[in-house]
C-alpha cells in the first residue's frame, strides 16, 4: 500500500509539472493554477514527513535581497498599499524552487522538456494561423497568438524558440527529439516573426549568436546570410518595419528616446526609492520633455523602470538577482552533463541574454507571462545544479545504485521515473 502511494504522489506531482509546462505557452491562468497545486501539494507532504524540505542555494541571498529591497521600496511609495499589491507577480518566484526542487531526474527533466516542445509547436500553429487568416493587430496582422498582445506573445516565443532551437542545433541529440525541436523551433520562429515585436527579435538574434555560438559555431555565416537573404525576399511592408529598428525618426524609437530623457529627469528628483510602481503617466506627464507628445504608464525599459520605481534600493537588487541567474547558468554549462541537458543549459543562456535585450525595449519583467518562463528556465537550472548527479547519471553512479547519502532528498517523488 505505501508503495501505490508513492507512485501515486509521484503521478501527481508529475501531472501538476507537466500541466505547468503545456500551460505555459498559452494561458497564464493555466500556469498559476498547477503552481498553486503544486506548492500546496508539496506543503502538504512536507508537514507529513513524506516529503524532505528545501535545502538551501545559491540564490537565497540574491532572491531575499531582492525581495527585501522591493517591499521596503513600496513601504516607502505615497500610495503604499497600492504598491504592495503592485507586488503580486514576486510570488511567482517561487516556480524557481518548485522546479529546483521537485524535477530530480533526467528521464522527468526530458520528459517535461518534451511536453514543451509539444506545446510550443501548439501554441506556433496557433499563431501562424490566425496571422493568416487576417484575424491580428494593426496594419501588419500582428499576431497575439495565444495571449492577449502581440508583444507579449513576442516576449514568450523569444524563450519558447530559444530552448527549442539549442535541443535541434545541440549535440549527440536523439534523432527522433532533434527531428521534433527543428519542427517546433521552425514553427515558432515563424510565429515570433509574425508577431512584428521587434524588441523580442533582436532578443532572439541575440539568443541565437549565442546558441550557436556554445554549440555549432560553423551555423552562425550561414545562418547570417540566411537572415540578410530573407531580409531582401520580404515584402515592402515587412522589410520597413525591419529597417524600422535602426531608423532614429521612426515614431517608436522617438518616443522610447523621449522615455529615456523623461525617465532619467524622475530618477534624478527620487533617486532613492523612486516613485512607486502604480501607473507613471500622472508622473512622467511632469517630467516628459517639451516636445514629447504620448504619455506612458510605464518605462520601455527594465533597468530604467526600476529605476524610476524603486530607485538604488531596487535597481541594485535587481541587477544583482539577474547576474546571479546568469552565473547559475554558465556554472551549469560547466558541469559535465549530458548533451540533452547541456543543449538546455545553453537555450536557457540564450534565453535569459534574450531577455534582457527584449527589456531593453520593454517591461518585460513586469509581464507576468513572460516572467513565469523566465523562473522556470531559471528553476530548471538550479535543479540541474542541486541534482547533478542524477541528471548526469539518472540515478546510478559508476554503474550502481547511488547511496542515500548521495540521493536527492526529493528523489522518491519520482520512483517510477
Amino acid at each position: 500500500m505505501a508503495g501505490k502511494t508513492s507512485l501515486n504522489t509521484s503521478k501527481a506531482l508529475f501531472i501538476l509539472l507537466a500541466a505547468f509546462v503545456f500551460f505555459s505557452t498559452f494561458s497564464i491562468a493555466g500556469t498559476q493554477t498547477a503552481l498553486a497545486a503544486l506548492i500546496v501539494l508539496w506543503v502538504v507532504l512536507a508537514s507529513l514527513h513524506k516529503a524532505s524540505r528545501p535545502t538551501r542555494t545559491q540564490l537565497d541571498v540574491p532572491i531575499l535581497l531582492f525581495l527585501a529591497a522591493w517591499i521596503a521600496a513600496a513601504l516607502c511609495a505615497e500610495r503604499r498599499w497600492e504598491n504592495l499589491l503592485d507586488l503580486k507577480n514576486l510570488l511567482l518566484m517561487s516556480i524557481v524552487y518548485v522546479f529546483g526542487f521537485l524535477v530530480t531526474t533526467r528521464r522527468v527533466g526530458r520528459r517535461l522538456a518534451a511536453v514543451l516542445l509539444v506545446s510550443t509547436a501548439g501554441a506556433s500553429i496557433y499563431a501562424i494561423s490566425i496571422f493568416l487568416l487576417g484575424k491580428g493587430e494593426g496594419t501588419l496582422g500582428r499576431t497575439p497568438g495565444t495571449f492577449s498582445t502581440a508583444m507579449t506573445f513576442g516576449g514568450v516565443m523569444l524563450f519558447l524558440c530559444s530552448l527549442v532551437l539549442s535541443l535541434a542545433v545541440g549535440r549527440a541529440i536523439e534523432p527522433r527529439t532533434r527531428i521534433a525541436a527543428m519542427l517546433a523551433a521552425g514553427m515558432g520562429l515563424v510565429a515570433l516573426f509574425f508577431s512584428f515585436t521587434r524588441s523580442s527579435w533582436l532578443g532572439m538574434i541575440a539568443s541565437g549568436i549565442v546558441i550557436l555560438a556554445a554549440l555549432r559555431k560553423r551555423f552562425l555565416i550561414p545562418c547570417a546570410v540566411l537572415l540578410v537573404a530573407v531580409f531582401f525576399l520580404l515584402p515592402d511592408s515587412y522589410r520597413y518595419r525591419v529597417t524600422s529598428i535602426w531608423d532614429a525618426q521612426y515614431r517608436t524609437n522617438v518616443q522610447r528616446m523621449e522615455l529615456l530623457r523623461g525617465g532619467w529627469n524622475i530618477f534624478k528628483d527620487h533617486p532613492l526609492v523612486g516613485v512607486g510602481s502604480t501607473d507613471l503617466a500622472e508622473v512622467y506627464r511632469q517630467y516628459k520633455p517639451p516636445e514629447a507628445v504620448h504619455v506612458f504608464g510605464h518605462m520601455h525599459n527594465i533597468f530604467l523602470h526600476v529605476a524610476v520605481t524603486k530607485g538604488l534600493v531596487g535597481l541594485i537588487p535587481f541587477c544583482l538577482l539577474l547576474l546571479s541567474f546568469l552565473r547559475l547558468m554558465v556554472a551549469n554549462l560547466r558541469r559535465e552533463l549530458p548533451s540533452p541537458e547541456r543543449a538546455w543549459v545553453v537555450g536557457s543562456i540564450g534565453a535569459f541574454i534574450g531577455f534582457v535585450v527584449n527589456g531593453l525595449f520593454e517591461w518585460n519583467f513586469g509581464d507576468a507571462e513572460v516572467v513565469t518562463l523566465l523562473y522556470f528556465i531559471v528553476g530548471s537550472n538550479l535543479a540541474i545544479a542541486l541534482h547533478e548527479d542524477g541528471f548526469a547519471d539518472d540515478g546510478l553512479i559508476n554503474g550502481s545504485v547511488r547511496p542515500p547519502s548521495a540521493q536527492s532528498s526529493f528523489g522518491h517523488f519520482f520512483p517510477s521515473m
